[in-house]
């Protein structure tokens, strides 16, 4: 779960290599050659027969969905307000994830969990912040609707991290991952030449990168990380993704960091610590959960 985090915190890289193409575009190519790598690795591994469609079609369609809509309305959130709000607001899913799952998928809500989530989210504000304060954004029409887009991509997010786990029962991991992104693929489809081509094929390089790490090797690390971790604690090792993003940014793009980054990236990885080693302290459960689970992995 914390490398396929670490492999998605990589994507400020990616795009600061990646020149004149919409987002939309860099979606679809993004989406298609990670598709590419999880194909090829299912080929070669002979888990082609994992790939049949069984009993919750209609779940794994929806996994595709969620990803679309997640999307769209995350870029909404990032126009209309900022990447910084635009995360932030993304990574509510561990809230909505910790109320919902108890009644979705009967997990209890340990009190590790809620010290982690109130240390996670008081970490990801202050990576993100911005240097005036969220003060200074206006409230518009404009930024209301960037809030409320927000807000309802970090719902889809948990949607799509309890969906991973309900799927599991039927699914492998690389079928989720497959499915997923295949369908989500199909419907970026129509943006696909929405650049000319002299420019993708200039981009290339850059976007079979982004596709490779981002979607083929976080999207499959952290379907697994998902399937075999309860929701609660899934959706709050995936904060470590903004704290991957920051340190990508000073380590490779040499981009400075205030005190009060560093001290959010600092309490993100503390709640990592906390939810991990509340796992760590119930190996035999752990255990029961894999056995029960080896016939689909």
């Amino acid at each position: 779960m914390l490398l396929g985090c670490t492999f998605y915190g990589m994507t400020g890289l990616f795009l600061a290599h990646i020149h004149d193409m919409p987002i939309t575009s860099i979606i679809f190519y993004r989406l298609f050659f990670g598709l590419l790598l999880i194909l090829l690795f299912v080929l070669v591994t002979g888990k082609v027969r994992e790939l049949k469609p069984g009993k919750r079609k209609f779940s794994l369609l929806m996994q595709g969905v969620f990803v679309v809509v997640n999307m769209f309305f995350y870029f909404i959130c990032v126009k209309e307000t900022c990447v910084s709000i635009a995360i932030l607001l993304e990574y509510t899913a561990p809230v909505y994830v910790m109320l919902a799952s108890p009644f979705l998928l009967k997990e209890k809500i340990g009190k590790e969990s809620i010290a982690a989530l109130f240390v996670a989210i008081s970490g990801v504000f202050l990576v993100i912040r911005p240097p005036g304060g969220f003060s200074e954004l206006e409230l518009s029409g404009s930024h209301f609707i960037g809030i409320a887009s927000g807000l309802f991509a970090g719902m889809i997010l948990a949607a799509i991290i309890m969906n991973v786990r309900a799927l599991k029962s039927e699914y492998s991991e690389f079928s989720i991952a497959f499915w997923g992104t295949g369908i989500s693929c199909l419907f970026m489809l129509p943006f696909a030449f929405e650049s000319p081509v002299p420019v993708i094929a200039e981009n290339i390089p850059s976007l079979m990168s982004f596709g490779i790490a981002s979607v083929g090797l976080g999207g499959i690390l952290t379907t697994i990380g998902f399937a075999n971790l309860e929701s609660q604690t899934g959706s709050l090792l995936a904060l470590i993704e903004p704290v991957a993003g920051v340190f990508f940014d000073l380590a490779v793009l040499g981009i400075a960091l205030s005190t009060s980054t560093l001290a959010g990236c600092f309490l993100v990885l503390a709640a990592a610590m906390i939810v991990s080693l509340k796992d760590a302290s119930k190996p035999e459960a752990l255990q029961a959960d894999i056995n029960e689970n080896s016939g689909t992995c």
